[in-house]
């Protein structure tokens, strides 16, 4: 079962388990609603059936990466709602059919790739669009983060102070963490990118793994930053 969870007055998260623990979000909106995240290729049909249920009215799809874990279902999201998935052009090719799944690298990256062997992780996405880095979408304003994966980005909802991070940022114990350096493209540029998050007024932390900071978040963040020399 799944079930919707209001986090902030435009965002919630949706409420179902997935092997991968990814977060999965919804932003309201005056057009509908914005799906950021689908999560693994398994979560589709309990995605459409809340669509069906009437939880939400779908606008259209952004995800932060092309990881498996965040867009697997994107496709099958896509097809059984008619709407578009956004995401920035340099991820663009590990959705899209061009090139192969992006996996993370390590240990995790290797089971993945095993599973791969025997389930589709990424069905091609054939709706695909750029995300637009010169507006908001859906009120969300896109902050390139690359690193993680080569076209990782965050969104930032600015009316409710709110920045959902992706992979750019998790939560681990109830606070702020860098993911493990295994686990991206390239970890350098990684935490270099999140210089970016400094000047932003952070209320609500919603990672792509862990759970929500909700209120107070922006020193937290600042002291992450601090020890990682960011």
């Amino acid at each position: 079962m799944a079930d919707v969870t209001q986090l902030t007055p435009h965002v919630a998260r949706v409420e179902l388990m997935n092997a991968t623990r990814t977060s999965i979000y919804l932003v309201r909106g005056d057009d509908g609603d914005t799906l950021v995240d689908p999560g693994p290729v398994g979560t589709a049909p309990l995605l459409l059936a809340l669509d069906r249920r009437g939880e939400f009215r779908l606008a259209r799809v952004v995800v932060t990466h092309a990881h498996p874990a965040h867009a697997g279902s994107a496709a099958r999201v896509a097809r059984g709602t008619g709407v578009r998935v956004f995401v920035h052009a340099d991820d663009a090719p590990f959705l899209d059919g061009t090139r192969e799944p992006l996996l993370p690298s390590g240990r995790r990256g290797q089971l993945m790739a095993a599973l791969g062997r025997v389930v589709d992780l990424c069905p091609p996405v054939y709706r695909l669009e750029p995300l637009p880095l010169d507006a908001p979408i859906a009120g969300l304003r896109v902050l390139p983060t690359p690193g993680h994966t080569p076209g990782h980005v965050c969104f930032w909802h600015d009316e409710d102070r709110a920045l959902l991070s992706g992979d750019a940022l998790v939560v681990e114990s109830g606070e702020p963490a860098l993911p493990a350096s295994s686990l991206s493209h390239d970890p350098v540029a990684a935490r270099a990118s999140l210089a970016a998050l400094r000047a932003l007024p952070i209320r609500h932390l919603l990672p792509g793994h862990g759970a929500p900071i909700l209120d107070d978040a922006a020193a937290r963040i600042a002291a992450l930053l601090d020890r990682a020399g960011v």
